[in-house]
């Protein structure tokens, strides 16, 4: 008994002391907020002052202080992150991550994105640049100290790499890649094309519908002629498919909003804004939520850690903003024809010329050392010849991308739009934002409201842009770009409010895209129409952020109704009969509808495009839109072809049969999924988001548990899901932010799941559950010199 006891005792011990050693590992990296830090490179006393959520307000005597101290206080949080992103700018992952990440360093040494970054940081003024360089070295001030670095450097046995202004610049612009919408749907419906056909491609590539709102109201502009080509191409293998090649994509932009209401229609008499960027959640965070002051500078909001200033959504007290995706087409495919005598050249309707061609020597740690890998790179006149690291692309494909035309000066023009006082000081900042393409909302304190979208606009010779193109004819040649003052823009609207979701601007005289997005500006108008006359509060503006309620489900649940007529299906179907059509986490019906949804585009389509571009290209949720846009204006031709299954010669099938086989198919699929009790279904049993670490495969403590959430793809209060894994979501509103123009301190703004990226601070996730309710935290953004964790930082 005396030795079991004492063995017993050991085990406690050693237990006890392999915790402690657990928690010093991880907690000892974790930052103090208060006392004194010496900074060699600062020239005057800086005071960071952090909230009890983690936001740090930085306050500056002047503006090189100020961004020096924005650098050094977001590396403290988040310098592995940060590393991650510089490492992707570079197309340097592998020396960190191994063979996982070669093929994102293969696209992106093929793209170019450095090298990019050089360029345009030279096309910047010497004050944007002195403003950079300060949050740059603010950066390696961080990494140069004695502070212990986040664990993951230890665990992966590496070092931080120190920061030059370029990075900087090329974090902005693989953002602004990222939201290019092309990227993937061009070589989708190319592949559509292939095995489906001109009239099922034509019919799916995407074109704004008519009875949709716009933003002014206005009529849509006309789409030129789109043009149908085919290309020698591989064929779709899981090597080749979409799957191989979306590594290559750093960030995705599925969905955003604003909403914007004038004094004239708000109970304070003052402007309403509220925003919120959808986009694909990170752990920690993809934006950080600061307050800067200093100089000219007094703003908060939201900012890209790697980018000085505030970024996607912030205010500075007279005027406050937000951003959506502006989802305009700047980047096409050109097929070029390699010179059959010389295949170092390739064919132009003036000759030929030669392929420029540039060898990357790509760096990978392989478990015993770090192996070189070299990638040779050709380019043509229209770009860089991508089809060998996205081989879903026809053989000899170019990617033209508005960027290479236009050096991005995006940080510039963010920095100066930081500090606009008006709405015409605003839109002349927004003039320098020519590469990332946004809708930037706008409400000012002196009572004005508007909106402008920023970018490149490439004009097209001939075609819409959204198909690969012969690159040898010069026919479908870009002739220039559209100048900013056609860019659509609104000042002070009639109808006293505005609202983007991603949606067509109208009374454009230039055609943009096609890809806007529509359902949920329907569900705003109704909200609109529900509502009446009384003024708008910012607590009802809060509650139109999280609003649930789908249009897609007031359009086809009396259509299954009407269609489904089995009466083992009756309780499901009254089911849907009762529903409110609200996509929250209690009700036992969304399930249901999620999945007859999912499957009623599916089966619609898989006769035509095949299994592969379904699974892996159209059910994507970047890509979801685009069957939806089709189902949704068919909806009413019950006799439409495409419900037709081409596969069985003996009947012809409608609507109906559709219907009725899709909702047989999601009970099976829900009772697998929640029993066979429609009583227990719920929305947030299995509708979650996920906030995972870039190393949590491997070490899964990193991540977060899931947890429930509302919405779905087409509610304002997003909640996009994998329908490969229902319903694991996979992007939603991962920042948010409210204010009220009469009074900037009851402004409020959340970013989950927490501001700081060290496993065990207490602000790695204690957003998370707060954001999933609908919860924002105080913005603070008048009292912010009252909060009582300082932080000093002086002049070493």
């Amino acid at each position: 008994m005396r030795i079991a006891g004492r063995v017993l005792i050991g085990v406690v011990v050693l237990a006890l002391v392999g915790v402690g050693a657990f928690e010093w590992f991880f907690r000892s990296a974790v930052p103090d907020y208060t006392g004194e830090v010496s900074l060699a490179g600062l020239g005057s006393e800086v005071e960071v002052r952090t909230d009890a959520h983690g936001v740090p307000h930085i306050f500056a005597d002047d503006e090189e202080d100020l961004f020096f101290a924005q650098g050094f206080v977001l590396a403290r949080e988040r310098l592995f992150q940060m590393e991650v992103t510089r490492l992707s700018g570079r197309g340097e992952l592998s020396t960190l991550f191994g063979d996982a990440t070669l093929g994102n360093d293969r696209f992106l040494r093929t793209l170019g994105i450095h090298a990019l970054a050089e360029r345009s940081y030279q096309e910047m003024s010497p004050e944007a640049q002195g403003k950079i360089d300060a949050y740059v070295r603010g950066i390696n001030a961080y990494i140069d100290s004695a502070a212990p670095l986040p664990r993951e450097f230890t665990l992966l046995r590496a070092q931080p790499g120190r920061w030059e202004a370029t990075d900087s610049v090329a974090a902005g612009l693989l953002m602004a890649f990222s939201l290019s919408r092309s990227f993937e749907i061009d070589l989708v419906l190319y592949r559509i094309l292939e095995q489906a056909g001109e009239e099922v491609a034509d019919l799916l590539a995407p074109n704004y519908p008519e009875f949709a709102p716009t933003l002014t109201g206005g009529p849509l502009a006309q789409p030129p002629e789109r043009a149908f080509h085919r290309f020698p191409s591989d064929p779709l293998t899981e090597d080749t498919g979409l799957a191989a090649q979306r590594h290559a994509l750093p960030m995705d932009f599925s969905a955003s909003n604003w909403m914007i209401f004038s004094g004239d229609m708000t109970a304070s008499g003052a402007p309403l804004l509220a925003g919120s960027p959808d986009l694909e959640p990170t752990l920690p965070a993809l934006f950080s939520m600061v307050r800067l002051s200093g100089g000219r500078y007094d703003v908060a909001g939201g900012a890209l850690p790697g980018v000085p200033g505030i970024g996607p959504l912030g205010t500075n007290g007279d005027m406050a903003w937000s951003t959506v995706n502006g989802r305009w087409d700047d980047l096409d495919y050109f097929v070029e024809r390699p010179d059959p005598e010389d295949p170092s050249r390739y064919l132009t309707e003036d000759g030929t010329r030669d392929f420029e061609v540039r060898e990357e020597v790509i760096e990978v740690a392989d478990g015993r050392g770090v192996r070189q890998e070299v990638l040779e790179v050709r380019s043509s006149r229209h770009g860089p010849i991508i089809s060998d690291v996205l081989p879903m692309a026809p053989r000899n494909t170019a990617l033209r991308w508005a960027a290479f035309d236009n050096p991005g000066r995006d940080i510039e023009g963010l920095l100066q739009m930081n500090r606009a006082r008006d709405f015409a000081a605003f839109r002349e900042a927004l003039r320098l934002v020519d590469t990332i393409n946004l809708g930037f909302g706008y409400a000012g304190a002196d009572g004005d409201i508007g909106w402008q979208f920023t970018g490149a606009a490439p004009v097209r010779a001939k075609g819409d842009g959204s198909l690969p193109v012969p690159g040898w004819t010069g026919e479908y040649a870009w002739t220039g770009y559209l100048p900013y003052e056609r860019f659509p823009f609104d000042l002070n609207p009639e109808a006293g409010y505005v609202a983007s979701f991603n949606n067509d601007p109208g009374t454009a005289d230039h055609y943009f895209t096609g890809f806007y997005l529509f359902q949920r500006a329907v569900r705003f108008e109704q909200l609109m129409e529900e509502r009446g006359s009384a003024p708008v509060t910012l607590e009802e503006l809060r509650g139109m952020q999280l609003d649930t309620r789908s249009p897609v489900a007031a359009t086809w649940v009396p259509l299954v109704v009407d269609a489904v007529d089995d009466d083992a299906l009756s309780d499901h179907v009254e089911l849907l009969s009762d529903w409110d059509h609200e996509m929250s986490r209690e009700r036992p019906a969304a399930p249901l509808f999620a999945l007859f949804y999912a499957k009623m585009l599916r089966n619609t389509l898989i006769d035509r495009i095949g299994a592969p571009l379904w699974e892996d290209g159209l059910s994507q949720s970047y890509l979801y839109y685009v069957p939806d846009l089709l189902l949704t204006t068919i909806a009413d031709d019950r006799a439409h072809p495409l419900f037709n299954d081409t596969r069985t010669d003996a009947q012809v099938e409608d609507r109906d049969d559709v219907i009725r086989r899709s909702f047989s198919e999601a009970v099976e699929r829900l009772e697998e999924l929640q029993g066979s009790d429609p009583d227990s279904w719920r929305w947030g049993r299995d509708h979650q988001m996920h906030f995972e670490h870039p190393m949590g495969d491997t070490i899964g403590l990193f991540n977060l548990a899931p947890i429930p959430t509302d919405g779905d793809h087409f509610t304002i209060n997003s909640g996009f899901w994998r329908l490969a894994e229902p319903f694991r979501m996979d992007s939603g509103g991962v920042i948010r932010l409210t204010v009220d123009l009469a009074e900037v301190e009851r402004s409020t703004i959340i970013s989950p799941p927490g501001q700081s990226g060290h496993y065990r601070s207490p602000h790695y996730d204690d957003l998370a559950q707060l954001w999933a309710d609908g919860g924002q935290v105080p913005l603070r953004f008048t009292t912010g010199d009252q909060i009582e964790r300082l932080l000093l930082l002086t002049p070493g």
